[in-house]
């Protein structure tokens, strides 16, 4: 009985052994090479024109939330306002705190309702801050 037993267990040992080889020699691996890059189409557009002087524009400041962009953003606001006197400073992360377009992360949608909050200004030019 022991004699069987062992047997038994010499052949299953061998069976799983020798199976992967048994199967490697069946069939060769076949891969199939994928380029993850695929194709892009590439769009070309016209930049925005340039603003010849910042005297009577309407500037808005942008900060999306990341520490200090809104120190940043503070002392170029002052520091514009001292050489363009007759611009408009929009300070978005205080003057519209309210509609909270200050974000570092936001669903497409909440994008879009920052982005149409901004166009409300009617800036002609905004400078944002992204910081760290």
């Amino acid at each position: 009985m022991y004699r069987l037993f062992r047997m038994a267990v010499l052949a299953a040992v061998a069976f799983v052994c020798l199976a992967p080889l048994a199967q490697a020699a069946e069939k060769p691996q076949e891969w199939e090479l994928v380029n993850p890059t695929g194709v892009i189409e590439k769009v070309f557009i016209d930049p925005a024109a340039r603003i010849d002087t910042l005297e009577g524009k309407t500037i808005a400041l942008r900060w999306n939330g990341k520490n200090n962009g809104d120190l940043l953003l503070d002392r170029l606001g002052a520091l514009l306002e001292k050489r363009f006197p007759t611009a408009k400073i929009v300070r978005t992360h205080r003057d519209m705190a309210e509609q909270n377009v200050n974000k570092i992360t936001a669903t497409q949608a909440e994008s879009m309702r920052i982005t149409r909050a901004m166009q409300d200004v009617k800036p002609d030019l905004i400078i944002a801050s992204q910081a760290d």
